[in-house]
């Protein structure tokens, strides 16, 4: 017999701030060409009209069946994809508003620790737009199976308790193969992470490990979702007293995770909305503001919120990050608010909005950081920030 959604529960969870989201794609919907279109299956279709590929899409599957119609020509190769999806994913950016759904998560201030599943920065441009008047104030972390030693030191330094953190666990789009595209790319990110070959940060593992789960749009294989839930667990699933809050489309059919949750985790507490997880998060958004108000004013009193503004910039190319990084971690050592785009253009941003105004509006000090293969990668490459930045 199914049970009603426990949404009194969920929300006392919330309210004791032990709940951690994690997001799947499902989320990533929005008004594109004017319609209604989900984030993923834009993506595929672009990339195939790229590559004039004609396949059949599944729903929350399209960038994996794109990935394998594409292995499926001859002469291909997967390590030949990763710079085409990003390349696609920011000439799409300018047109993607932010989805509401991901807004109203952010307006929920007890939210701090996010995990994402996708490779986009939305949930990060979410928290800023609503925490930070648009300003940076989020820490973006990323797993990497390809982590220098320096950003491994970088992410193992536990940020502020306001400061909100979001945490793509299967990497961010880049030009490398350093982010997940397909069902096997998602094996290796977590068999990397089970293993120790690859260590996340500590205080972000305690914290996923100990908090009940959120699990928002998540669309995996049920073999992968398993094993993904297990590495995220500190105990057997059979034993580990926690919840899981599960909200998705299409979620009670077949032999889903639901079921093996229910079946194996004893001491575990479940509990599934099956529906699309947008009317989830409109619900849970209406339901919290019924019990505390819209009030917003914590971001007042936010302490992040006054120094996440970052009145000394260092621009620099992605060439340079490692000695960006370390020069970062000296300022701040000695005090000074430096900020930097850790990424230089993730997906999902928009350089002229986003960096450039911040530039004009809140930087004191400016550091650009050049060096040869700087000014050898601004002959040849037309973006050239450092440069446009500097100017």
């Amino acid at each position: 017999m199914e049970h009603e959604f426990d949404w009194d529960g969920l929300i006392d969870c919330i309210d004791d701030g032990r709940v951690m989201p994690v997001l799947g794609q499902e989320l990533l919907q929005g008004d594109v060409d004017g319609k209604r279109q989900s984030l993923q299956r834009l993506l595929a279709k672009r990339l195939a009209e790229k590559v004039k590929l004609d396949i059949e899409l599944n729903p929350f599957s399209e960038l994996n069946d794109f990935v394998c119609a594409y292995l499926e020509q001859p002469r291909t190769r997967p390590a030949d994809l990763y710079s085409l999806i990003a390349k696609v994913a920011k000439e799409l950016a300018p047109n993607i508003a932010v989805p509401e759904a991901l807004l109203q998560l952010a307006r929920i201030p007890k939210f701090d620790y996010f995990v994402s599943l996708t490779f986009d920065s939305l949930m990060a441009r979410a928290l800023d737009i609503v925490r930070f008047d648009g300003n940076t104030g989020t820490r973006e972390l990323a797993f990497s199976i390809n982590q220098s030693t320096t950003q491994q030191s970088e992410a193992q330094r536990k940020p502020p308790a306001a400061t909100p953190v979001v945490y793509n666990l299967f990497g961010r789009a880049s030009s490398s193969a350093d982010y997940a595209i397909h069902d096997e790319d998602v094996l290796e990110f977590i068999h990397r992470l089970v293993s120790g070959d690859v260590t996340p940060p500590d205080w972000l593992l305690s914290e996923l490990r100990g908090r009940h789960l959120l699990i928002l749009g998540v669309h995996l294989p049920d073999w992968l979702g398993r094993f993904v839930l297990r590495a995220a667990t500190r105990d057997r699933l059979m034993l580990a007293q926690r919840s899981y809050f599960i909200a998705r489309e299409g979620a009670a059919s077949g032999r889903t995770l639901d079921e093996f949750l229910r079946r194996f985790g004893r001491e575990t507490r479940i509990q599934v909305f099956d529906g699309p997880v947008n009317e989830f998060v409109d619900e849970l958004y209406r339901r919290w503001t019924e019990r505390f108000g819209a009030d917003d004013s914590w971001r007042a009193n936010n302490p992040c919120a006054a120094t996440a503004q970052g009145s000394i910039f260092i621009s620099y190319g992605r060439e340079n990050l490692p000695a960006v990084e370390v020069l970062h971690r000296s300022i701040e050592d000695l005090g000074g608010d430096a900020w930097f785009d850790k990424d230089e253009l993730t997906v999902g941003e928009r350089w002229e909005k986003t960096i450039l105004s911040k530039i004009q509006r809140d930087v004191r000090l400016f550091i650009p950081v050049v060096s040869a293969k700087t000014v050898e990668r601004a002959a040849t490459d037309s973006e050239g920030y450092v440069f446009k930045e500097w100017r």
